[in-house]
């Protein structure tokens, strides 16, 4: 198990090559990434190595369950910086959020927090599914229809659902 002791140990071993500032980027007229994929936070989830990608290559937004309505923020603030062409919403089988209910976390969060955190507790959601493939459906779903997303960005789409034990990707279309 990775600790942040161990992680810092690993960091120093490493040979960083450095990466670019975004202004020598633009002043050497190096085109921005324009590709963004909305993953989960699972580490058997990791787009970088089941798609070979190199550092700047795209960016990659990560949150429990891959959930769009999450990434929303980040989306709009890479897409004012890069004009964003497609976004890649890619969820996974057995992602943790299939194995935990929005009560089971409100339950928890109620042991941490005081009475008086109790009633916004109930009011939160946390985005606990039940089948993944229907999960990404949802959130084309909602991107395409959101109101926040340019239309051209919209039409760039797509969803997957990411097979942890066979490494394919499955394209999900919305009905």
């Amino acid at each position: 198990m990775a600790t942040i002791e161990t992680l810092l140990a690993r960091n120093k071993a490493i040979t960083h090559t450095p990466l670019p500032y975004l202004t020598e980027l633009r002043a050497a007229g190096a085109p921005p990434p324009r590709t963004l994929i909305v993953t989960c936070v699972d580490p058997r989830c990791v787009p970088e190595a089941f798609f070979g990608l190199s550092p700047g290559e795209v960016g990659v937004h990560r949150n429990a369950g891959g959930n769009i309505r999450l990434a929303l923020r980040d989306i709009n603030i890479l897409d004012t910086l890069f004009k964003l062409e497609e976004i890649a919403i890619i969820h996974h089988t057995d992602c943790g959020t299939t194995h935990v209910t929005d009560e089971k976390v409100r339950a928890s969060l109620k042991e941490i927090a005081g009475q008086e955190h109790h009633t916004d507790i109930e009011k939160m959601e946390f985005g606990s599914n039940t089948d993944m493939k229907a999960s990404v459906k949802s959130d084309l779903e909602w991107i395409r229809a959101s109101p926040f997303v340019r239309e051209d960005l919209k039409k760039g789409c797509h969803g997957f659902l990411f097979d942890i034990k066979t490494g394919e990707l499955e394209k999900v279309e919305t009905d």
